[in-house]
């Protein structure tokens, strides 16, 4: 294989494209439309904190930043906001019943659908875990299903890498 091949493959494979997505920052519009995603699919009920209440978002981008957070779902969340913005550019400007439409039409897209499907598996880790992860704020989610916490609690972000 010719040294101008071995680059241009190596260049175009998924281990550098990971790689080259979790190390470059993430356009405002992707966590924007996360969150406006998030406020739909966890709104404040009697019962449960809302995704904004919990600080679902910054759990996320704190979060996704970290070299503990898998790459895939970082590409996997910005493609996915990046194709629902565009199939549905005026998400933002609809009322609840119609977001919530939209939303629903989403899950009928197997990559929306999945997208989907890890926000939320994001939003409900925000939710349930220990504040120090940025997320759970002042214990709201572990309040509102009344959770007894374990100790000892973390004391740092994160531990070793295995």
């Amino acid at each position: 294989m010719k040294r101008r091949t071995f680059i241009a493959l190596g260049a175009t494979s998924p281990l550098f494209l990971r790689m080259d997505t979790h190390a470059r920052e993430i356009p405002k519009d992707v966590w924007e439309t996360i969150a406006s995603v998030q406020d739909v699919l966890f709104p404040k009920t009697q019962h449960m904190p809302s995704a904004q209440e919990v600080n679902a978002l910054f759990y996320l981008v704190s979060n996704s930043s970290s070299e503990y957070f898998d790459a895939n779902d970082v590409e996997l969340l910005i493609k996915g906001a990046f194709v629902f913005h565009q199939k549905f550019p005026d998400f933002w400007e609809k009322d609840t019943v119609s977001k919530n439409k939209i939303l629903e039409i989403a899950t009928k897209d197997d990559d929306l659908e999945k997208w989907l499907s890890r926000l939320i598996y994001y939003t409900l880790e925000a939710m349930f875990s220990d504040p120090i992860y940025g997320g759970n704020t002042h214990e709201r989610g572990w309040n509102a299903t009344l959770h007894v916490n374990g100790n000892p609690r973390p004391m740092q972000k994160y531990g070793r890498k295995a």
